[in-house]
């Protein structure tokens, strides 16, 4: 992963090797990018979010990647960034880019798939000298909560979903599943985010 990551960044010129360590930078805010899906299995209260990260200090760009982006110019907006906000999906492929040292912030939707999380976007942690960190979703910040009675296997045994395969799992956890980040948790999340960088 450390070879791959010096190729993207000769490839698409990322000039940024490390990124802010705020006891050196003073002043300087950290900025994190959110990237922001539409579609499917996304952050209904992004705009908040955002004002939260504002308010603790970070600069914040939000923004997501589609078939028509320039790649090179996306890349370099990632690369310009400290932290990076993802919903668990293809959205975090985004991290190669990031800077040494830089915060990845994993938002792990409902429906017992932290391990899919860890296996697909953790263990290639491993040489990219990143700093992870996850937050999973309680069952009052999934939209699931409201479409389903709250002792529904969907909600209470999501694994029992797992062994009919993939299509049902996306189906149900991701597909149709959108989060409402609680503000109170997340404040301590951006505070761990924050600390790392100072340190």
């Amino acid at each position: 992963m450390h070879n791959f990551r010096q190729f993207l960044r000769q490839t698409y010129s990322l000039d940024r090797a490390k990124a802010i360590a705020l006891k050196e930078e003073g002043k300087k805010r950290p900025r994190l990018m959110m990237i922001s899906r539409k579609r499917t299995c996304f952050v209904t209260n992004d705009a908040e979010i955002t004002r939260l990260a504002r308010k603790m200090g970070f600069g914040v760009i939000v923004d997501e990647a589609n078939r028509s982006t320039n790649l090179s110019r996306f890349a370099q907006i990632v690369n310009s960034c400290d932290a990076l906000m993802v919903v668990l999906g293809a959205g975090l492929t985004n991290m190669v880019f990031l800077p040494n040292n830089a915060v990845l912030i994993q938002i792990i939707p409902l429906g017992g798939i932290d391990g899919f999380a860890r296996t697909d976007f953790g263990e290639p942690f491993d040489g990219m000298n990143l700093k992870d960190l996850e937050y999973e979703i309680k069952v009052k910040e999934s939209s699931l909560s409201k479409q389903y009675p709250l002792d529904h296997p969907v909600i209470k045994d999501p694994r029992s979903f797992h062994i009919k395969g993939w299509d049902v799992l996306r189906k149900t956890h991701l597909d149709l599943q959108n989060v409402t980040i609680d503000l109170h948790r997340f404040r301590r999340t951006l505070a761990k985010a924050i600390k790392i960088l100072h340190h």
